[in-house]
């Protein structure tokens, strides 16, 4: 029979694992919007063409999978073979993460070693997302840096949109 400290120990072993999952899910999707925005930037937006013909344009990318987005970012020649090959890995973690971590993990709440991977393999997703995503950043940066764009409207922008997150946040 289980005691009720065994139980308590699975919980919170259930509890580390879910938040971890939570976290990993979180940096993975915010990479994945990200790119599309990156890839709608470098080869659809025109000069001129308005934020509403932008935003839609963005849309339409987030709507398609990380895999296809992926895809058109390597076509396009947007990133490095190495670039390319982080995304890809990654990609297929989050694959995994997605589609059959669940089955592959359930041993996680009984046996500490196997927890201890999950644990460690989530972080080093999460790790990698954010650290595509701040790669991501700076060729943004530099793209609308040679396109003219002052860095203070770009700041600007960012302040706005921050505040309208907090504020949606607040609600």
């Amino acid at each position: 029979m289980t005691t009720l400290a065994q139980q308590l120990e699975k919980a919170d072993r259930l509890a580390a694992v879910t938040r971890s999952i939570g976290f990993a899910l979180w940096q993975l999707q915010e990479l994945e919007g990200v790119a599309a925005s990156y890839f709608v930037l470098l080869t659809q937006a025109k000069k001129g063409m308005g934020l509403a013909e932008g935003n839609a344009l963005v849309e339409k990318a987030q709507g398609k999978t990380f895999g296809t987005t992926l895809h058109q970012i390597a076509k396009a020649g947007l990133v490095s073979p190495e670039i390319e090959e982080r995304f890809t890995k990654l990609l297929s973690e989050r694959n995994w993460l997605v589609h059959r971590s669940r089955a592959d993990s359930r041993n996680v709440i009984h046996h500490d070693k196997a927890m201890a991977a999950l644990l460690a393999r989530l972080e080093v997703m999460a790790d990698e997302s954010l650290a595509l995503l701040k790669l991501i950043d700076a060729e943004t940066t530099a793209f609308v840096q040679k396109h003219g764009v002052p860095m203070d409207y770009v700041a600007q922008v960012s302040k706005q949109l921050l505040e309208q997150w907090h504020a949606a946040d607040a609600l």
